[in-house]
């Protein structure tokens, strides 16, 4: 029979799990919505997480079944500098208390993604019923637009991502004005810059969406100040 559960992939970076409280709060909200059994503190799960890596770099999957059991695998990560996305319309997303909920069952995303691996890209871009941008098989989109940045809301039956909630929490406590909403490919191509979150690389950009070729920000993007602002809380905030 096949097992039920959660589950949350941690970065660790140099002994360091990379936006841990996030990762752990996501789990916590899961476990009690599905009525599973979660006895570990966030210095537990730390603990636990950490015990996972072997590499200066690595992914650490913990995975909390449904009677309360967990398990721990962790695997290299592998950064990219850059991914093009292919539109997938074949995969919907729906909005659902589930999806906002990391589940085990991702055969819909693992579908998606090997669609357009085949295909010669880095990651799909899924839409919900009404054809709105919803998120990639495996991460968070954004994009800036005259000085405001935008993301698909959790409407559309995007994963709320540690990295999402970070970066849109960050923007709030800076000024910047972030928009959640329901977008268009169309909204993409237009854009100033377009990137993807995920635990992976925290953001990457996007330089390619199905044939679409997208043109780099001048000067420093608004992508890598993200990047640069986890790497300080990480590794040089106490």
């Amino acid at each position: 029979m096949k097992r039920k559960g959660i589950f949350e992939t941690v970065r660790i970076e140099k002994g360091r799990a990379v936006l841990l409280s996030l990762h752990f709060d996501r789990l916590r909200k899961g476990a009690s919505f599905l009525d599973i059994p979660l006895g570990l503190s966030l210095e537990d799960f730390a603990e636990i997480i950490l015990s996972g890596c072997s590499n200066d770099s690595c992914l650490v999957r913990f995975t909390l079944f449904s009677d309360g059991s967990y398990t721990v695998s962790g695997r290299p990560c592998v950064k990219r500098d850059s991914v093009k996305l292919l539109p997938l319309y074949s995969v919907r997303r729906n909005f659902s208390p589930l999806s906002l909920v990391k589940k085990l069952d991702i055969m819909d995303s693992l579908y998606a993604l090997g669609v357009a691996e085949k295909k010669g890209y880095d990651e799909a871009v899924l839409f919900d019923p009404c054809g709105f941008l919803s998120e990639a098989a495996f991460a968070n989109i954004f994009f800036l637009k005259g000085g405001v940045l935008f993301t698909p809301s959790l409407k559309t039956g995007c994963l709320p991502g540690t990295r999402r909630t970070f970066l849109i929490d960050l923007c709030r406590e800076m000024g910047i004005s972030v928009i959640e909403g329901f977008f268009r490919l169309e909204e993409l191509l237009q854009a100033d810059e377009v990137f993807i979150t995920s635990a992976r690389e925290d953001a990457v950009p996007v330089v390619q969406i199905g044939s679409f070729r997208l043109s780099l920000p001048k000067g420093k993007p608004f992508y890598q100040r993200f990047k640069e602002v986890i790497y300080f809380r990480t590794f040089c905030s106490t």
